[in-house]
């Protein structure tokens, strides 16, 4: 993991008894808990293979990405030469991003869905769409990104 672009964070499956399967999503403390109050929430459907997604940064919104079914691959950077390249295949586990993280979402297999939390309301001045802007702030910016724990395998 490069520190400081994403973790994992592991959603619990729990088997019904009477059948299904129930993950739940929720804020709090716990390791498998969601780390900020949910203020939006995006569902995104019927993704296919050419499809691009993000292509973008956040001021101060968090995320947390969850690939509901099927896979896509996020490449992640602080616009200071740190990266990271991750693939979203499993519904059991969410990827944390913090802010003024640069996202594009791609490689889509056929109808993948993805759900994201996310810490805000929708803003457009929170929204950097300039990769330009995104490189100019984050060469400028006084502190570094805020800490997240490291990565633990689920």
């Amino acid at each position: 993991m490069s520190e400081g672009l994403y973790r994992w964070i592991p959603l619990v499956e729990h088997r019904g008894r009477s059948g299904g399967t129930l993950i739940m999503l929720q804020p709090g403390p716990r390791t498998d808990a969601i780390p900020f109050q949910i203020r939006k929430v995006l569902y995104i459907t019927d993704l296919q293979p050419g499809h691009v997604r993000g292509g973008h940064a956040h001021l101060g919104t968090e995320e947390v990405l969850v690939c509901l079914r099927g896979a896509c691959t996020v490449e992640l950077d602080n616009g200071r030469g740190q990266t990271a390249v991750v693939r979203l295949d499993r519904r059991d586990r969410g990827l944390y991003l913090p802010p003024r993280v640069w996202r594009v979402v791609h490689d889509f297999e056929p109808a993948t869905d993805l759900l994201a939390l996310a810490s805000m309301e929708y803003d457009e001045s929170d929204y950097i769409r300039s990769r330009e802007a995104f490189e100019t702030m984050a060469a400028t910016a006084h502190e570094p990104c805020r800490p997240v724990l490291v990565e633990r395998r689920v």
